[in-house]
């Protein structure tokens, strides 16, 4: 392999692993907050699907839930995957020290972003030794 190609695959591999600390990050800050907030059952107000002027769509639920005070609040979610529909119930999260910041206790997003990332570290560490042995050699 020629120095050339050692850089590229250092390159390639710190531009695959970047993601995933982040990834870490939010996966360790959504199970704080799955572990500390109040957990409970919302109800979908409406389902809003707009269409931006690219093609894509973006879909907007909105929802009720019943703080421990018996107090009605409202809270919005953009679901990455399928919607729910109006009237049904989801689980919510709210922060008790503050019941308005809520959110769908949906983890439907870590389920899929996180493995993905860990595939990306995976190939990043292996392009990164492949390119630092190629150098040392």
């Amino acid at each position: 392999m020629s120095n050339g190609d050692a850089w590229f695959f250092i390159g390639l591999g710190l531009v695959l692993a970047v993601p995933f600390p982040f990834a870490l990050i939010m996966l360790v800050r959504t199970h704080a907050r799955r572990r500390t907030w109040t957990h409970v059952t919302g109800t979908v107000t409406s389902v809003r699907t707009k269409r931006r002027n690219d093609g894509e769509t973006r879909t907007t639920v909105h929802y009720r839930y019943t703080d421990a005070l018996g107090q009605q609040r409202s809270g919005t979610d953009t679901p990455w995957f399928r919607a729910p529909s109006r009237k049904s119930d989801i689980a919510v999260v709210y922060d008790p020290d503050n019941p308005d910041r809520s959110e769908a206790a949906s983890t439907t997003w870590l389920n899929v972003l996180f493995p993905i990332t860990v595939v990306l570290l995976a190939l990043g560490v292996w392009s990164l030794v492949a390119g630092l042995q190629s150098l040392t050699q």
